[in-house]
């Protein structure tokens, strides 16, 4: 976690610009004491003295860390926006909470996978609480190949935001992808039975399972080309999608 709580005073802190002399510190949410963590090859952040005390103390890569505060950073720089990173909401606590453009904003970073049952219910959750949220993933430059293999999770996203996945690539900026069907060819080939008579099979196309074409769409501001919309309950592409509150560029098809 990069936030936490300093004992003496109670306030807020976040860690890259908190320094160990001002020890103890404690977690947000639990308030169980958390250790300051810094290096040279790795983002500072707090980590709990006793992992099993808090539902929050799970691992978090460097990279997770690094994406979301400057994501943070760059938010608390735009004027008119408020951000804060890993405010608790309960049961919830995203990545960063902002007010944009007078919007209710979480925004959910993931890198590692997620299972359907976790972003479905975090996605119900912040609608009940009147939040819109964002899903952002990692951009990779296989997404720039002309096949690729989404998560599970990534086609529920997908499916969500009106067919777009929106992948982070700096500070405020990401851009947006659409699947389209991947097509196999499966060639034709002949051979004959035992009673000599002729057999043929393929010579056609097949919808992969397992791949899809990513296509690159817009790249965009976090701040000046989102919106908040409502979607609702349907199922589409084998999901159940749940009522959301979505935060979504303002060109998407709905």
């Amino acid at each position: 976690m990069l936030s936490a709580k300093r004992k003496s005073d109670g306030t807020i802190v976040t860690a890259y610009f908190e320094s160990k002399r001002n020890a103890p510190f404690l977690c947000i949410d639990c308030n169980e004491e958390v250790v300051l963590k810094s290096g040279r090859h790795r983002v500072d952040h707090f980590a709990h003295a006793n992992p099993v005390a808090c539902k929050f103390a799970v691992g978090e890569s460097d990279l997770h860390r690094d994406c979301k505060k400057q994501i943070f950073e760059s938010l608390d720089r735009e004027p008119g926006v408020r951000a804060a990173l890993e405010r608790s909401f309960g049961e919830m606590r995203p990545d960063i909470f902002a007010i944009i453009n007078g919007t209710r904003v979480a925004i959910e970073v993931q890198i590692s996978s997620l299972s359907i049952e976790t972003i479905t219910r975090r996605t119900i959750q912040y609608a009940q609480n009147g939040i819109h949220v964002l899903w952002l993933l990692q951009w990779t430059p296989e997404l720039d190949s002309q096949r690729y293999t989404p998560k599970v999770w990534e086609r529920w996203v997908h499916s969500t935001y009106f067919g777009q996945v929106y992948y982070w690539i700096e500070g405020i900026t990401v851009v947006s992808y659409s699947f389209e069907p991947h097509f196999k060819i499966v060639p034709k080939t002949s051979w004959y039975s035992k009673g000599g008579k002729r057999m043929t099979a393929g010579g056609y196309t097949q919808q992969s399972k397992r791949y899809c074409v990513p296509v690159r769409g817009e790249t965009l501001n976090l701040v000046s080309d989102f919106r908040g919309q409502q979607r609702y309950w349907l199922e589409a592409n084998g999901f159940k999608l749940p009522d959301a509150k979505l935060f979504i560029h303002t060109s998407s098809r709905n």
